[in-house]
């Protein structure tokens, strides 16, 4: 049996999970991850790749939320509580790889929290997040800002909760951050502290595990990264582009934005854009701009006028 910590939560799982935070054999386990059989439903298709390979997703006959990976595994949330993964892969990296995103993301669903694709990172005492469409940047962004010190919080997956006012916070989620090789290069990485992420998938993860955060902290402020250079370096998003594009940045099915589920994402969304700044960001264009960018925006923090 293994113990880890991730996204606030005391986990205890029978499947070893190297990327997460190493937890304690606590009272109070939030949720457990256990190997065993999953009957599969009806299955629809996602846009959800990892790997190059697309999920599909179903529900359970009392509710539970269903991934189905093609030769990867099966994943069955159940109330938040706990997670059942059935493997087809030998290969425990891969399992690992698949439990750790978008599985999990189905129990923090259940649980209420609001969750999108991104990136995050402590800049001060406060989070800021990064989203964008795939290959925007959002990693890279992340990786120049915790190349001058800030703190990792989260990658690919940023869960947000509220506390009783309404404000975000982001829970910080385990400390591994993936980026490709041109961006080690760019922001010269030393490779001495990465790992490669898989043979075959050009790309290194960082592993911050000693100066990684394990309390929710305050959302500053979010930035939606693109490449486009038609459009404006930075601009604040109107009220209502905001849910828009969290949708579009939403990680899990979009099955599961209906009724009820989709007027709780819209308020969160709207939540967000109350208490944190939402902008629209133009990528810096070459590492260099991207590293200024990045100290001129910690100083304005750090050493406000």
């Amino acid at each position: 049996m293994y113990f880890y910590k991730a996204f606030g939560l005391n986990i205890c799982s029978e499947i070893s999970l190297p990327e997460l935070s190493i937890g304690e054999n606590v009272p109070d386990i939030d949720l457990y991850i256990k190997a065993g059989d999953i009957q599969l439903p009806k299955l629809l298709k996602t846009p959800i790749y990892r790997r190059g390979i697309r999920a599909m997703f179903g529900k359970g006959k009392a509710g539970s939320l269903i991934l189905h990976w093609p030769e990867i595994a099966d994943f069955e949330a159940i109330d938040g509580s706990t997670l059942i993964v059935s493997p087809y892969t030998t290969d425990p990296n891969l399992i690992s790889l698949f439990t750790v995103s978008e599985a999990i993301g189905l129990l923090l669903f259940q649980r209420g929290h609001f969750l999108l694709h991104a990136s995050a990172v402590k800049v001060g005492n406060e989070a800021w997040c990064f989203m964008g469409n795939p290959g925007a940047g959002k990693s890279t962004t992340a990786a120049a800002f915790i190349k001058t010190g800030c703190e990792l919080l989260s990658d690919d997956l940023t869960a947000i909760t509220f506390d009783s006012t309404g404000a975000p916070y982001i829970v910080p989620a385990y400390p591994q951050l993936k980026i490709w090789d041109n961006t080690v290069k760019g922001l010269e990485y030393d490779r001495n502290e990465l790992q490669p992420v898989s043979e075959g998938v050009n790309k290194f993860s960082y592993h911050p595990t000693a100066d990684f955060p394990q309390e929710p902290v305050r959302l500053r402020a979010v930035y939606f990264i693109h490449k486009a250079k038609n459009q404006a370096v930075l601009t604040s998003l109107a009220a209502t582009a905001i849910p828009i594009e969290t949708i579009k940045n939403f990680p899990l099915p979009v099955q599961l934005l209906k009724g009820d589920k989709l007027k709780e994402h819209f308020k969160q969304s709207f939540q967000c854009a109350v208490h944190a700044e939402m902008w629209r960001k133009r990528r810096p264009d070459g590492f260099a701009n991207l590293e200024k960018w990045v100290n001129d925006s910690i100083s304005s923090v750090l050493n406000p006028v």
